[in-house]
């Protein structure tokens, strides 16, 4: 068969096109936002908290806070008795110090938890109708207001959304406790922060449906502006052009098949904090924005991307650090929302979350589901759209073998790297071939001079390191991209291909890489390489322990997981090791041991292959590699994989 850091606020962002979709779906387009704001105001107003739809309740939500939730509630009420303003020892003064820092942003964050609060105490109230709630959302809320209203929510956009939004869902909640005053000042906030910023968000999407910072901001903004529509006249002319224009472009990082080119960790922190503003456009609007195309198949993505137990996360800014909190509690609330079964067994399959955070209490319950895995769901499965293949020994099991690979349109741009047919392996919950580097912070001397680089991961360079490129500003960007070209899946193994020639910017002639993983756990990687002029090429390997030579090739040992590695050529090849970062990055803890193998010609040539044969089970069986004319021919037990010119053919 032939084949920030939560978010990022110190990002500098480029223009690129728009994301790909399929046909505009008419459910989302203008004239059905109009409709929808028009059914709404004709309809009999409707309550709070909006968030459930103007019910009491909403999938059983306060039912689980005295039921499976409670245990959370106690620990939320914990956290804001330990740390309230009501009983502090100092004041608060919040202030508006620009976020272009990391003092700034940091300083911003543990201003953001305190209002966040404000919001945890209005619905600790709702749940319990205790009074002690109340009193300290009233000294948080006063703690801000004046200084937003009286600066005119004068601040950068990270802080006026999130003012927008707090003080939107804290007057969701605790509506019928507040006094007719205050329902005014909270109104005013919105007002005010929304007219301050949402035209200049609204603009910065239309020049740039890519603008991070703009598109989530935008989404606050709708959610808070949703509780308070048809409570004021100025709600509709401002909340309509944002509605066109945010379903217009969701996703700016993803198209019809759900994938997030951003990766893996900006995935779950975008989606997760956007998950109040979704859930408030569909009950209140009657917008069934979860059938979205990139919507409703984004859970596919995460659960083939992150799945349970895996060793870290995936491509891009901030995947290299086992968040398993972060996963279990953004990943339960995501497929809260979905009904499927593969939400369901996914949901089912994570723990360690803080649950006593929004995330979880506000999300429907799913009391009493199995969980079991689906009947015929493949264990693989490619995202073309941005790039991607995630191919699994066994996707439902812990124990799995993995293998993840990106070719991206998307190219190097924003929180990507410039790792196009790049892949990680994973076994058994080790890593074995890492993408290498920290996310510090965005722009940092590591982040631009070895994070971001094609020599940081496991991709192909040439002449001492010299990989894809960044950009004239070193940033990234789409234009240096690739594409999967290839993907088959089958019971005993897979194939996925990618061509990153464009990637290297006119440096390359061609860049391709074919991956073949045969189950239960060996991993062919191909690669076909032409340059106008002679290259020294440079196949990188990078590893959390030293690779051992032994005869057969070499050997990495992470106890009870190893991985046998054999890199071929037609020509000789040596291998450079080192080990750490240069630049260090700049984190103290946290970082783990890093090294890099680079298996190089020794001549440069105009053409270049490579085989590497990895098994993370060295018991299996070796494969055989020969060149004859030059080119690869590999055998691997009743399999054969050839080259017809450039084209590969596996018998």
């Amino acid at each position: 068969m032939s084949f920030c850091l939560k978010t990022c606020l110190l990002c500098c962002l480029l223009a690129v096109a728009s994301s790909t979709y399929s046909a505009t779906d008419p459910r989302f387009d203008a004239p059905a936002i109009s409709a929808a704001l028009n059914a709404f105001e004709k309809a009999p107003a409707m309550g709070h908290p909006r968030l459930f739809g103007g019910q009491s309740d909403y999938a059983g939500i306060v039912l689980a806070a005295s039921a499976e939730r409670a245990n959370g509630y106690k620990s939320l009420s914990g956290t804001l008795r330990r740390t309230s303003l009501m009983t502090a020892s100092t004041s608060f003064s919040p202030t508006a110090k620009s976020v272009n820092s990391l003092s700034g942003l940091k300083d911003w964050f543990t201003q953001e938890r305190v209002l966040e609060g404000m919001t945890e105490s209005a619905v600790g109230w709702y749940m319990t109708r205790d009074s002690w709630y109340l009193e300290e959302m009233r000294v948080r809320m006063a703690s801000f207001s004046s200084q937003i209203l009286d600066s005119g929510c004068s601040a950068e956009l990270p802080q006026t959304r999130a003012y927008a939004y707090y003080f939107a869902l804290t007057y969701d909640f605790a509506f019928p406790a507040l006094s007719s005053s205050e329902r005014k000042l909270i109104r005013n906030v919105i007002k005010t922060c929304a007219s301050s910023s949402l035209p200049a968000a609204i603009a910065n999407i239309s020049a740039n449906p890519r603008d991070g910072i703009a598109f989530h901001s935008l989404g606050k903004f709708i959610g808070a502006l949703t509780i308070l529509l048809g409570e004021m006249p100025e709600v509709r002319a401002l909340l309509e052009p944002a509605l066109q224009i945010y379903l217009a472009h969701l996703s700016p990082w993803g198209g019809d098949d759900g994938g997030y080119a951003n990766g893996t960790s900006y995935a779950l922190w975008d989606a997760g904090t956007s998950l109040l503003t979704w859930d408030l456009i569909e009950r209140v609007l009657r917008i069934p924005i979860y059938k979205k195309n990139w919507l409703a198949q984004l859970p596919r993505f995460i659960a083939y991307t992150l799945p349970p137990g895996t060793p870290a996360g995936v491509f891009g800014d901030g995947a290299e650090i086992a968040r398993k909190e972060e996963w279990a509690r953004f990943g339960k609330a995501i497929m809260s929302r979905y009904e499927t079964p593969l939400a369901r067994w996914y949901e089912k399959q994570l723990f360690g979350e803080d649950f006593a955070r929004l995330d979880i209490l506000l999300s429907p319950r799913h009391p009493g589901t199995s969980g079991l895995w689906p009947d015929g769901e493949a264990d693989s499965a490619s995202f073309a759209n941005v790039g991607w293949a995630a191919l699994h020994s066994s996707l439902p099991d812990r124990s799995r073998v993995s293998v993840y690979f990106k070719s991206s349109p998307y190219g190097s741009l924003n929180h990507s790297h410039a790792d196009q047919n790049g892949f990680v392996l994973y076994a058994r919950g080790k890593v074995l071939a890492m993408d290498s580097g920290y996310y510090d912070s965005y722009n940092s001397p590591h982040w631009r001079n070895w994070y971001k680089q094609t020599k940081a991961h496991n991709a192909v360079t040439f002449d001492d390191g010299k990989g894809q490129s960044l950009g004239v500003d070193g940033l990234g960007n789409a234009k240096f991209s690739g594409k999967i070209t290839q993907f088959v899946t089958s019971a005993d193994y897979d194939v996925v291909a990618g061509d990153a020639s464009a990637a290297y910017g006119g440096q390359l002639s061609m860049a391709k890489r074919t991956l073949f993983f045969l189950r239960p756990a060996t991993l062919v990687v191909i690669d076909q390489l032409q340059s106008p002029t002679p290259r020294q090429w440079e196949w990188n390997l990078h590893t959390t322990a030293p690779l051992a030579v032994d005869a057969l090739g070499y050997k990495l040992d992470l106890g009870e997981t190893e991985m046998c590695a054999e890199v071929l050529a037609p020509a000789s090849l040596a291998l450079a090791t080192s080990s750490g970062y240069s630049p260090a990055p700049a984190m103290t803890t946290g970082v783990g041991p890093h090294f890099w193998n680079r298996f190089h010609y020794k001549r440069p040539s105009l053409e270049g292959y490579f085989v590497a044969v990895l098994r993370a089970d060295c018991s299996l069986p070796r494969a055989q590699v020969d060149f004859p004319g030059g080119k690869p021919l590999i055998r691997l037990g009743e399999r054969e994989i050839s080259f017809v010119g450039t084209n590969i053919l596996i018998r």
